[in-house]
């Protein structure tokens, strides 16, 4: 794995009703340039609950820890991080 990084998770949102949608894939938003330009770094991901329990009621996008996983072909979540 490579070195942990903060990364942004945002969260669907229905486009009828504007909530969040808990039960729709989320998305990942590579916060550091060089991540952003790697293939697969973005993009979506679902059955993640552990990540979707950590989001506050209404909220969309959340920071968290994560790590890089070649074997896993995709990003390993940790826990929420603050937002400040």
């Amino acid at each position: 794995m490579t070195a942990q990084t903060k990364e942004i998770v945002r969260l669907a949102v229905d486009p009828k009703t504007g909530a969040v949608d808990l039960t729709a894939p989320f998305v990942v938003i590579p916060q550091r340039r060089e991540l952003q330009r790697l293939p697969g770094r973005g993009g979506l991901y679902e059955e993640e609950p552990g990540v979707i329990e950590q989001f506050r009621p209404g909220e969309r996008e959340a920071r968290f820890e994560a790590e890089w996983s070649k074997q896993h072909g995709g990003w390993q979540f940790g826990k929420r991080v603050d937002d400040a």
